[in-house]
Order: structure tokens, then C-alpha cells, then sequence
């Protein structure tokens, strides 16, 4: 599947649609924006991290070192963060997430994917 939707953006686009360490702008409900990372991806889908962080409209770039991921204790109205997100191709595409500027995968970022490989596990 990968390689099908690899090749079906590749005339529209003259890099990789789709960038590991890349950062992309995505809209929330909210109708504001929200900003994600791609970790990797494999033949099934996308693994990305999800930050907390929203803006009102699409950043032409990104200040990293203000990039943070808000847990369970959030505060009320806060964008939940998600270290790993697994997301099947088909649903990554509805995101049409866009690609704001080139960042690096630390070790560190790969701990949840990690996590999710070895426990085998599914997609969204």
C-alpha cells in the first residue's frame, strides 16, 4: 500500500510527500492548528508524535524548543500530546497535513514506537 500511495503523489510532488522527521500542520476541531512530527513510516501507515501546542493559523515555521506534549493532566481545553501514534494511511491522508520544515528523530522520540513494534500493535 505504501508503495502505491508512494507512487501516486510522486507526480504531483517532487520530493516525499511524507518526510521522517518532518514537521506538518494539521487542523484540529478546534478549527485551529495543530502541529505533528513523523516518526517513521512503514508499509501500513504513519507513526507520528502529536504536540500540545496550537496555533490560529498554518506557521511557516517552527521554534522546536517550545514544542511540548500535554498529558492527562492537561489544563481544561489544552490539546492533549501523544509521544506515538500509529495512523493507517488512509486516515493520515484525511489530516492533509502539511509540511512546515525539516526536524531529526532522536532516540529518545522512538521509545513509544518502539513499544508498539514490539507489542505487535494495530493502527488508527
Amino acid at each position: 500500500m505504501f508503495r502505491f500511495l508512494k507512487a501516486m503523489f510522486a507526480r504531483k510532488c517532487p520530493q516525499p510527500i511524507w518526510q521522517i522527521g518532518g514537521l506538518y500542520a494539521t487542523s484540529l476541531e478546534s478549527r485551529r492548528i495543530g502541529v505533528l512530527k513523523i516518526l517513521n513510516v512503514d508499509d501500513h501507515g504513519v507513526h507520528v508524535r502529536v504536540y500540545s501546542n496550537v496555533f490560529e493559523s498554518t506557521p511557516v515555521s517552527v521554534d522546536e524548543s517550545t514544542l511540548y506534549m500535554a498529558g492527562q493532566d492537561r489544563a481544561e481545553g489544552e490539546q492533549m500530546g501523544m509521544g506515538h501514534l500509529p495512523i493507517s494511511f488512509r486516515s493520515f491522508v484525511s489530516w492533509n497535513a502539511a509540511f512546515i520544515q525539516q526536524s531529526t528523530v532522536t532516540d529518545e522520540e522512538l521509545d513509544g514506537y518502539g513499544y508498539w513494534k514490539d507489542a505487535n500493535g494495530g493502527y488508527f
